[in-house]
């Protein structure tokens, strides 16, 4: 199985994701942590497009459109603080979820040539030169990043930490 210590660790993030979304209110769940900050909306949705994306990019078939989410959570996009235009705080959880099983079967099946393919994010390029190096880190720093401004969107909410 191509990435055992990588889909080990996105399960646990998976596991400590649903931890921080547990006693989520969502009523707040669009309200920016701060001035141009984001939100745990954008937060799961931006995971959501991604997990699709790279399930794409691996050949599989996404779940969401990547398309019109591009624009509300991808790179350089700017959470919106009063949710117009997005999808529901209880779509984007689905997404989020159904988007984390798509990922970990894409990168579990990976082959081989698929991971030593140049990195298609000509962005990271530098630094993650295959698609491996890219693939590790969407499912390891990728999500830590996140679900760490999610922790801290909680607790700027008076919510305690989990641990």
């Amino acid at each position: 199985m191509a990435f055992e210590q990588e889909t080990k660790i996105y399960r646990f993030q998976q596991g400590y994701a649903e931890g921080l979304l547990k006693d989520l209110d969502a009523s707040k769940a669009f309200e920016l942590i701060c001035a141009d900050g984001v939100s745990p909306a954008w937060i799961i949705g931006h995971l959501a497009l991604v997990s699709n994306h790279v399930t794409a990019m691996l050949g599989g078939t996404p779940k969401v459109d990547t398309e019109a989410w591009g624009p509300l959570f991808g790179g350089g996009s700017v959470a919106a603080a009063d949710g117009a235009g997005y999808p529901t705080w209880d779509e984007l959880q689905a997404a989020f979820r159904e988007g984390h099983g798509l990922i970990t079967a894409a990168v579990e099946g990976a082959t081989a040539e698929q991971l030593a393919q140049p990195n298609p994010v000509e962005m990271l390029r530098e630094g993650l030169p295959t698609m491996g190096d890219f693939l590790s880190f969407v499912t390891t720093s990728h999500v830590a990043l996140h679900l760490g401004q999610l922790s801290t969107w909680r607790r700027v909410q008076g919510q305690p930490p989990l641990f």
